[in-house]
């Protein structure tokens, strides 16, 4: 599965799933790749989706350019005798009113609201668009579901001839994110350890070992 998102004289990024990892790569405007990496899937979860916005700040830039285009219009906007905006000064104002309202627009849906993919690695931050939210929302779930069953088809198999710790180690994870249920990391952990509960037992102060499974 892949997602791409581009951004106008931003470049654009790219989200692929991977047979051993979740691909990330992003360009910029000519094309180049700025940044690209293959993350493991071991280093994915959890996997949460968060949006947001920003609100722009207004520096003396701006201002700046906003100063002199008004008081370049101010001297090209031809008027009348009698000192009153002409039609075509008219048509020009809501001209320029017209590419303010535009560029507000265009900032409140690309520039302004905001969708990161975080991953236990790292955050990937998208522009949130209303036409690419379901997109990105399936993206996440496919990306947590690979996620799993690449996970479980890795280090779920237990060897109760390998080293048992370090397989109960490996169980603990799985069972912390969420890929093996409770009652699934029990039932390896039995047939690992022959025991019914790996949790020590504990009677009149004593710790007693779990009971065995014939």
């Amino acid at each position: 599965m892949i997602i791409e998102q581009r951004r106008l004289l931003a470049g654009s990024t790219q989200l692929a799933l991977r047979p051993n990892g979740l691909y990330i790569c992003q360009r910029n405007s000519h094309g180049r790749a700025t940044l690209e990496f293959e993350m493991p899937y071991e280093e994915v979860l959890p996997v949460q989706v968060t949006r947001f916005r920003t609100t722009p700040q207004l520096t003396w830039r701006p201002l700046l350019a906003l100063w002199f285009v008004v008081n370049l219009l101010h001297r090209l906007i031809p008027v009348t005798e009698n000192g009153q905006l002409s039609d075509a000064a008219w048509l020009g104002l809501f001209g320029f009113g017209g590419l303010l309202i535009g560029v507000y627009l265009y900032g409140q849906r690309n520039w302004w609201q905001h969708v990161t993919l975080g991953t236990a690695r790292t955050n990937i931050t998208l522009a949130d668009r209303s036409s690419e939210r379901a997109s990105v929302d399936k993206f996440a779930r496919a990306l947590e579901s690979r996620t799993k069953a690449y996970l479980r088809e890795e280090y779920a198999n237990i060897n109760p001839l390998g080293l048992i710790d370090t397989q109960l180690h490996r169980l603990r994870w799985l069972r912390k994110l969420d890929v093996l249920t409770e009652r699934e990391a029990r039932i390896l952990a039995t047939r690992l350890t022959g025991r019914l509960d790996s949790s020590p037992l504990r009677s009149m102060g004593q710790e007693l070992e779990s009971p065995y499974v014939n």
